[in-house]
């Protein structure tokens, strides 16, 4: 808008003081209807640049609204395709991670399995049937009356 306001101003000016200066130099046989007419030829001149003054500076914002929609439009797509490629890598690397995790977690499993010794439970197993094998008896407990312990004599009587 400045460069149309300072072209408008030059035009003005030089439209009145180009037709004054002719008025100063001609001669006695011009009038000052032809210096009037020729200033408003000027100032007709003068309207119609600035008229396309105006009309190119519109036109200039325009395009350049044009293109910064489009560097806005690109940026955006240029934007959302980064988030996506980071999206992507995280993603490939959660997985890469987790596979990890597992063949760890199955590595320590092999590692635990091949060090087990599992003979405790064959022993477990034989204390089992020997508790199995002593099912069948009886023990008895028989009841008496006791004397009072002496302190110097010391008997119990045990029945199976």
């Amino acid at each position: 808008m400045n460069l149309s306001k300072l072209t408008a101003a030059t035009i003005l000016a030089l439209t009145i003081a180009l037709p004054t200066g002719q008025v100063l130099s001609q001669e006695k046989e011009q009038t000052v209807d032809t210096n009037l007419n020729q200033a408003g030829e000027n100032l007709q001149e003068a309207g119609k640049a600035l008229g396309n003054s105006v009309e190119n500076t519109g036109e200039a914002a325009k395009q350049g609204l044009e293109n910064t929609g489009e560097a806005v439009e690109e940026d955006l797509n240029n934007a959302g395709q980064a988030v996506e490629r980071n999206y992507n890598q995280v993603e490939e690397n959660v997985n890469e991670t987790a596979a990890d995790a597992e063949e760890n977690v199955n590595q320590a499993t092999n590692a635990i399995e091949e060090e087990s010794n599992w003979g405790w439970l064959g022993l477990l197993g034989l204390l089992g049937l020997f508790g199995l094998a002593g099912k069948n008896r009886r023990t008895e407990v028989v009841h008496r009356d006791l004397d009072p312990l002496d302190h110097n004599e010391v008997n119990r009587t045990t029945a199976l």
